[in-house]
């Protein structure tokens, strides 16, 4: 019988600005938001989840700016996305996404990243693994980097489910 995959916790003002702050993170963090309709983010959660499973102690976290719905849950296997999820709750979209971030405009995607030692960045827009990790302070993938490349395969994994519909 395979895991049991994380449900969506329903995210209000008070849980964004907790969520969004840098010392809640103690470890590097990718806070990933992102929506079912968005093509762009897909691409970027489907790299994300490659990191996660080659990068030991790399959290992911996603946001889907929606309310939480069955494909949701879908969509994040599909792509084998681990980590804690969570989606908009009840109150007004505009106040959800200003206590994430007052500088954010709506675009997609939207990642935060943690350095785990209390540094945060937002980027819009699709992201390569060497700025991810950069991002991160994870060091370049390879032999001289802390960090190791990811796999051809999980590679090739992401770029073809990406494109993915």
């Amino acid at each position: 019988m395979p895991p049991t995959a994380p449900a969506f916790v329903s995210l209000d003002a008070a849980g964004a600005r907790r969520l969004v702050a840098p010392a809640a993170h103690r470890a590097p963090t990718i806070l990933a938001l992102w929506s079912a309709e968005c093509v762009h983010c897909k691409k970027n959660l489907a790299l994300f989840a490659a990191m996660a499973q080659a990068e030991p102690g790399l959290r992911l976290i996603t946001l889907a700016v929606e309310p939480a719905e069955p494909q949701l849950g879908a969509i994040l296997e599909r792509f084998g996305v681990p980590g804690e999820r969570f989606a908009y709750g009840d109150e007004a979209p505009e106040r959800l996404a200003f206590a994430i971030d007052p500088d954010w405009r709506g675009e997609l995607p939207r990642t935060l990243f943690f350095d785990g030692r209390g540094g945060a960045v937002a980027v819009s827009g699709v992201l390569g693994e060497a700025r991810v990790r950069e991002l991160l302070g994870l060091g370049a993938a390879g032999p001289q980097g802390r960090g190791a490349p990811l796999p051809a395969s999980s590679a090739r994994h992401a770029a073809r489910t990406a494109s993915a519909p």
